[in-house]
């Protein structure tokens, strides 16, 4: 053993990246005998540029406490040609979170467990297959999780491409007359995908999202600005923000202990853009493949089931060309049936 090998700080886990997936992994490990550190590049947890909402399945992986949901929804309010139509259901299916109180009441679950070290402005700058180098120092791994985000270090690590990633924009809006999700679908702006209006205590997520290989980030940018003339939505005191959605799922597991959760193993919907769950889920679930090398996890095939299915639907939006606005009528008149509406809601939330 040389010096270096005998200087150099270990840990038996290092997780990239404190948001849901990371999170959701550390808390999983909490409580054992391994040594846990998770590194996240951000000065404080939570703060990531998202649209900030959730589905049913988000709520239940969580059991989160009702005071971190700011609003719930049994209906989505669906716009095409001008036209009103819903997605609706009994029950509460969808709902919106603060990214950073989310963060945080995440972050509170680890305070009981002494085995994990969450240290915040650490960025990482180089990955081997024995260390990584956090802010200029080596430190030792056994098992590495990727869990930063759909630009992540570890992905580019393993040289896996992001080439099916849509882009996602949105103008963050101080305003609170908003009360209803709502979606709008416009072919000739937007391709296959959609933009919406997803309200918060204090404010307005206003957003679109397409796929730069169908349609161009310039395009798009000029088409939502159209869009928001249109509807006559004030952003003169918005915040715009721009980001990738990661749905180009290669694998989850790869040689010398490494893994991919939530966006950084291309695990979001190129569909709806959700990646919350998606997140929660697979950062759970690599924390128990950890724990158990034996272990299979079919919450994970689920996602990979879901998500193909997505990809499929997608498929046939992008493929339709000037007859996507016709499925979208076809898609209004099916909807009308409660057990259709229903299964549409299971799919998708």
């Amino acid at each position: 053993m040389n010096i270096a090998d005998i200087e150099m700080e270990k840990y038996d886990v290092i997780i990239v990246g404190a948001g849901p997936a990371g999170l959701n992994c550390a808390k999983q490990l909490g409580g054992t005998q391994l040594r846990v550190l998770v590194a996240e590049r951000n000065d404080v947890v939570g703060p990531k540029v998202c649209a900030g909402g959730l589905t049913g399945k988000s709520i239940e992986s969580l059991n989160l406490p009702d005071g971190l949901i700011e609003f719930h929804f049994n209906k989505i309010h669906l716009h095409h040609k001008d036209k009103l139509f819903y997605l609706k259901d009994d029950g509460d299916f969808t709902y919106t979170i603060d990214r950073k109180e989310l963060g945080q009441w995440q972050l509170k679950q680890l305070e009981k467990f002494p085995n994990i070290e969450v240290r915040t402005a650490c960025a990482v700058s180089k990955i081997t297959k024995e260390y990584i180098v956090l802010n200029g120092h080596k430190i030792g791994y056994k098992h590495l999780v990727g869990a930063d985000g759909a630009s992540s270090l570890v992905r580019r690590y393993l040289k896996l491409p992001s080439g099916k990633a849509e882009i996602a924009m949105q103008y963050i809006i101080p305003e609170t007359k908003y009360k209803d999700l709502e979606v709008y679908f416009d072919s000739q702006l937007f391709s296959a995908w959609y933009a919406w209006i997803f309200p918060h205590n204090n404010y307005v997520s206003v957003g679109c999202m397409g796929n730069p290989k169908v349609i161009s980030a310039k395009q798009l940018t000029n088409n939502f600005s159209a869009w928001l003339k249109t509807h006559n939505i004030d952003i003169s005191h918005g915040k715009y923000e721009a980001f990738p959605i990661n749905g180009d799922f290669k694998a989850y597991q790869f040689p010398g202990n490494i893994y991919l959760a939530g966006d950084a193993g291309g695990f979001a919907s190129r569909l709806t853009g959700e990646g919350i769950y998606q997140a929660l889920v697979s950062g759970t679930e690599i924390g128990k493949m950890i724990l158990d090398k034996n272990y299979h996890s079919k919450k994970i095939d689920e996602l990979i089931r879901l998500q193909n299915r997505h990809n499929k639907i997608l498929g046939t939006l992008v493929g339709a060309g000037k007859f996507r606005p016709l499925l979208v009528e076809v898609g209004k008149y099916f909807l009308r049936a409660k057990s259709i509406s229903k299964k549409v809601i299971r799919t998708i939330a």
